[in-house]
């Protein structure tokens, strides 16, 4: 369902649709069954690095396609590693990417790598931090980046409502774009008793281009999880029509990492996402 290109106020091509994260372990599928998927998402760290440029290029070449990154560390208190910017960089010149998503967490710190997504410090000298390495990254690469909501185990000094705004402050400032997660939306409002609308209408949904939608499991304690490992789940998808309502994004990306099912149930989340995002089509 990719439409023909058009130029959006930001000067870029949309992609438009809904798809699937593309995983190596999937590729013949992929190939086989392109004809229902509208758009893949590739994780931009899987394909760093000259021996992988051909590879990406093909897929780039075969399917319509959006570029999502997992160690920049926008919330970190240091710099964006340039040797990490030139990587993502290729990434975006290999696909002919037209904006690159990443989280708002911070996965480093000076010397030691977390090994995870952790939230960014809720505090007026962290907002600038935020905001001045989005305006690197995005003069770096050379087009949008797209902030995604994360979960989060504890906000770093504040409430929820108080993390929305400052994700909006970020968004307001640097004219970014947001990847919104509805299933981390719905997984931090069931662990943090919040809801999630009203979170929502902290945020300039205006600027959401992209939509995650997963499956995660429930720990033995009651904890959600966003494993990336099941079919989504029937309250992520009522959820998920209750932000069709205030948001219109340009793709939306089906994202699962383990426990792989048949391809055909992986397609009928798509076609699922198709129907509640992109009704008329």
């Amino acid at each position: 369902m990719t439409s023909a290109p058009e130029k959006t106020e930001e000067a870029f091509v949309r992609i438009q649709g809904a798809g699937l994260g593309y995983r190596k372990e999937l590729s013949k599928e992929f190939y086989t069954q392109r004809a229902r998927i509208d758009v893949v998402e590739v994780l931009a760290d899987q394909w760093f690095g000259d021996g992988n440029r051909e590879r990406l290029r093909e897929i780039a070449d075969t399917f319509p396609t959006v570029v999502h990154g997992v160690g920049m560390s926008v919330g970190g208190a240091g710099r964006i590693s340039e040797d990490y910017l030139k990587d993502a960089r290729e990434a975006v010149r290999v696909c002919d990417a037209s904006f690159y998503s990443e989280h708002l967490a911070v996965t480093h710190i000076p010397g030691m790598n977390s090994g995870h997504l952790c939230p960014p410090v809720i505090s007026d000298e962290s907002l600038k931090v935020c905001i001045r390495n989005v305006e690197q990254a995005q003069d770096f690469l050379g087009v949008p980046l797209a902030l995604e909501n994360i979960t989060y185990s504890m906000t770093l000094g504040a409430d929820h409502s108080a993390a929305a705004s400052f994700f909006g402050d970020i968004v307001q400032a640097t004219e970014c774009l947001i990847l919104l997660d509805v299933a981390n939306l719905y997984i931090n409002s069931r662990n943090h008793q919040f809801d999630p609308l009203k979170y929502l209408d902290l945020l300039p949904v205006e600027r959401v281009v992209q939509i995650h939608l997963a499956g995660g499991i429930v720990s033995d304690t009651g904890k959600y999880i966003d494993s990336h490992s099941e079919q989504v789940g029937q309250e992520i998808w009522e959820l998920a029509s209750a932000v069709a309502v205030r948001v219109k994004p340009d793709s939306v990306i089906i994202e699962r990492d383990q426990n792989f099912p048949d391809f055909d149930s992986l397609l009928d989340d798509v076609a699922a996402a198709r129907g509640i995002f992109f009704p008329s089509v």
